[in-house]
């Protein structure tokens, strides 16, 4: 049935987008069928929906197929492999630098005969972020056009060069909105109003990547401090809305900022985004 040869069109193939070890089988798949790689929250929600009970790998892949043919999930789109490639450069960077801080961590309460091999993990692994930000600067000089993304991207304000290299391994043309963006980045809201007695605090969904707004929180946080959208925090805080609810309401607004720069191929405007926002 999986043949490439005798490929039959109109079979739809769904996987969890779990790690990286769904890409090789999917782009297979993808070339010759519908694929779909869905959230596996997603999934697990249908699972909880349907009662299931039981957790094989026989009944997940069943769990799978029923929830492709009840909720026809959106056609998967791979990324271009230039894309793909930063992606991968760009989490290894963020993996070492979380081991070097979980080092340094350790070496602030080591016993004094640890010490010493700690500092030097902690030296190797300082030698090895180097290496890899030379190999990151190398793929923007083999790559021009993302390397001229990544110089507008840093133009907007709180966008450092981390942030910028995660932005643009992630923004691709399978999002028409900014606000599909967003609920990929978990930063759509998620309000609770059950009936009309209750009206619940209004939170971000978090259904998403915790990386990827991990990676928009400390440039939020910046132009928080730095008053960068004047009039757009001033009506937030006009709204009494709490410290912590105006830095994700920036987290969003630097992420659509983005994307309508990588969309439309604008420079950043500070005269719109930053006196008028």
């Amino acid at each position: 049935m999986l043949n490439g040869h005798n490929a039959n069109p109109s079979l739809h193939c769904c996987c969890e987008a779990t790690g990286t070890c769904y890409r090789p089988p999917a782009e297979y798949l993808n070339s010759h069928y519908k694929m779909s790689v869905d959230n596996p929250r997603k999934i697990k929600g249908f699972a909880n929906a349907v009662l299931q009970r039981s957790k094989t790998d026989k009944q997940d892949a069943k769990l799978i197929a029923r929830y492709c043919k009840a909720m026809n999930p959106e056609t998967w789109q791979p990324q271009p492999s230039e894309q793909k490639q930063l992606q991968e450069l760009t989490r290894y960077i963020a993996r070492i630098k979380k081991q070097r801080a979980a080092e340094l961590t350790k070496y602030q309460t080591a016993p004094n005969y640890l010490k010493r091999h700690i500092k030097a993990t902690i030296d190797y692994l300082s030698r090895y972020l180097q290496t890899l930000k030379k190999d990151l600067q190398s793929f923007y000089k083999a790559n021009p056009d993302y390397d001229k993304n990544r110089q507008r991207l840093k133009t907007i304000t709180g966008i450092g060069e981390n942030t910028a290299a995660v932005l643009l391994s992630t923004i691709t043309s399978r999002f028409d909105t900014a606000a599909q963006l967003a609920a990929y980045f978990g930063l759509g809201p998620k309000r609770h109003q059950p009936g009309t007695s209750v009206n619940g605090k209004e939170r971000i969904s978090k259904v998403g990547k915790s990386d990827l707004r991990a990676a928009l929180y400390m440039p939020a946080l910046a132009a928080y401090r730095m008053n960068a959208f004047p009039a757009f925090i001033g009506r937030l805080k006009a709204g009494k809305k709490p410290p912590k609810l105006i830095i994700v309401a920036i987290m969003r607004k630097l992420l659509t900022i983005a994307f309508h720069i990588l969309k439309n191929q604008t420079e950043y405007d500070k005269t719109r985004y930053g006196l008028t926002a």
